[in-house]
């Protein structure tokens, strides 16, 4: 009995997808909160200093919440990196900035399960048409 090949659902890899949605965010959160450190405040952000951070950090955050716009802002390398995202600041000016409610949703978020793939097509998608704009 001859055996057919499994058709792949899509030719392009869930890497190449992340790539593409990774710099998508970067350019949005860029042209939408500038070039000031969300956590420490530093102005003027500029090529290896400017980062895109993660306020509840990527690792944690899931499929959902990972190329989310609301858990994204700009920070500096010494933020991002060397204080590991700065998270105490980061969450006070959440909290500050954005409301106690903004910040509880994130949370909540956090714990919703989709097909990755398919939510980062989405959000590509999305996103070019909010850059489009």
């Amino acid at each position: 009995m001859k055996r057919t090949p499994l058709k792949k659902k899509s030719k392009t890899s869930s890497a190449t997808l992340q790539r593409k949605l990774w710099e998508l965010c970067r350019k949005i959160i860029k042209k939408k909160y500038g070039s000031t450190c969300y956590t420490c405040g530093k102005q003027r952000l500029m090529k290896s200093n400017r980062h895109t951070g993660h306020f509840i950090p990527k690792a944690a955050s899931g499929a959902y919440l990972k190329y989310d716009l609301r858990n994204l802002r700009p920070q500096c390398y010494h933020c991002n990196i060397n204080l590991g995202g700065n998270g105490a600041a980061f969450y006070h000016n959440m909290v500050e900035r954005e409301g106690q409610e903004y910040v509880d949703q994130l949370f909540l978020d956090k714990q919703k399960i989709v097909k990755a793939d398919d939510h980062y097509r989405m959000l590509i998608d999305k996103y070019e048409t909010m850059l489009a704009k």
